[in-house]
């Protein structure tokens, strides 16, 4: 993963690498075990000083993504890395412990039939305890998949009754903490962040003068959005910022010659030339969503 910092932006540099590498990591730019550079190697490679670069290892570090290695460096946290998975040993071991329990292979394989032959999710869960995080998710799976999904926090989801037919959809960060309490029988689609570089693929660069509208009701959208214009090496001094919530936030937006937003805002500005959304969650995570609305046909 590419790491960058621009000196000219509001935003201090000790957050721009925090917020890149968190990126990078929800992403999957960044894998588990993955070595960073030292803070030596920044420090001299931006001109910086290095208490800024361990400033921000200390953050990530608090924050469960990152881990000091005394003597080797500091390595992306594998604290949620699951092992390679062998599809055969783990039917095997499936196999052992339902026999073990007491049921006949046909009862398990007829129960494997009755899954299998369940069919595509009706319904997609969100959990995210996020409101407006929650609300552009739900937009963006709605607009990939056709299905509009529920959404729920966190802290109500234990309590709920999940409908029949329901795939539970969360992001890749929350795992270690949904997977205990998923209720029997249901499993987790687990979505990861779309990367800096996929955000800007393919996105027409700006003129020098044009100015750049970033909208949002989200905060942390701005966040991001404005790290996807930085690494394009725009100057912030062409960002107009607006969040949805507050009353006059439509001023001055007429002037941009670029509206950067997410999927829910951008409903906003119907047939809008200016708009460009910016999706949060990666295309490979949003096709595994759009697969598994496919029918499964059962040849046995």
């Amino acid at each position: 993963m590419k790491i960058w910092v621009s000196k000219n932006s509001e935003v201090p540099v000790r957050d721009q690498l925090v917020a890149q590498i968190t990126l990078g990591i929800a992403s999957s730019d960044l894998a588990a075990g993955e070595r960073l550079p030292s803070t030596r190697e920044l420090a001299r490679r931006f001109h910086i000083h290095q208490n800024t670069v361990s400033s921000a290892y200390r953050q990530l570090s608090e924050n469960g993504l990152v881990e000091f290695k005394k003597g080797s460096g500091v390595f992306v946290s594998n604290g949620s890395e699951l092992p390679p998975i062998d599809i055969a040993k783990l039917f095997d071991e499936f196999l052992n412990k339902g026999v073990a329990a007491g049921y006949s292979k046909k009862d398990i394989y007829d129960h494997i039939r009755l899954v299998l032959e369940t069919g595509p999710p009706s319904q997609f869960l969100v959990v995210e305890s996020d409101i407006a995080f929650r609300e552009i998710l739900i937009e963006e799976i709605r607009d990939a998949t056709g299905i509009t999904p529920e959404g729920v926090a966190f802290e109500k989801f234990s309590k709920l009754s999940v409908k029949k037919g329901t795939q539970i959809v969360a992001m890749s960060d929350e795992a270690a903490k949904l997977r205990p309490v998923l209720p029997k029988g249901y499993s987790c689609i687990f979505l990861n962040a779309n990367s800096v570089p996929n955000s800007l693929s393919g996105k027409e660069r700006p003129s020098e003068n044009d100015l750049i509208a970033i909208v949002s009701r989200w905060d942390k959208f701005v966040s991001f959005a404005k790290l996807f214009l930085l690494a394009a090496k725009i100057d912030s001094e062409m960002f107009i910022v607006r969040l949805t919530r507050d009353q006059d936030w439509r001023k001055g937006i007429d002037q941009a010659s670029l509206i950067i937003c997410d999927f829910v805002t951008a409903s906003q500005f119907p047939d809008d030339p200016r708009i460009r959304v910016f999706p949060l969650i990666s295309e490979g995570s949003m096709e595994q969503l759009r697969r598994s609305t496919v029918p499964v046909v059962l040849d046995i």
